[in-house]
């Protein structure tokens, strides 16, 4: 398995990780699909994105701008947080990167899994951490 793509808190954080330290063209467009298919499962309430980034390779991180550019079906209503673990490349700048807003959704890159879910606890009382899957960022391939 190259990625996972998921709801790591049903129906509050739709969660994305990776396997290989390089995202394929085929790798983008199964995530886009996968993206999509979860998406449609979405009732209305608010929810947020994690994206885990720390196997990536890549030190240049995307946009929020370039993320609704290439995920269009993120911009819809309900989406409030994008919240992005950066590569373990460039782990530690993550103070020094400005959030992002564009309408209601937010963009906020992140040292480490514990401060994406520290953040999200903070900014949404809703999402019950306790059903998260605990085996969600594991590769069980």
């Amino acid at each position: 398995m190259r990625f996972k793509v998921g709801w790591l808190v049903p129906q509050h954080v739709l969660a994305l990780t990776h396997f290989e330290p390089v995202v394929t063209p085929d790798d983008f467009q199964q995530i886009s699909v996968q993206t999509a298919k979860a998406l449609q499962q979405v009732t209305g309430q608010s929810f947020h994105v994690l994206i885990d980034n720390r196997m990536i390779a890549e030190t240049n991180q995307a946009t929020l701008e370039m993320m609704l550019q290439a995920f269009p079906q993120l911009a819809r209503p309900g989406l409030r947080w994008i919240v992005v673990i950066l590569p373990e490349s460039i782990k530690g700048q993550a103070g020094t990167m400005p959030t992002q807003q564009k309408g209601d959704i937010q963009l906020k890159y992140v040292d480490s899994l514990e401060d994406a879910q520290a953040h999200l606890a903070a900014v949404d009382e809703q999402v019950d951490w306790a059903s998260a899957d605990p085996a969600f960022f594991v590769d069980t391939d």
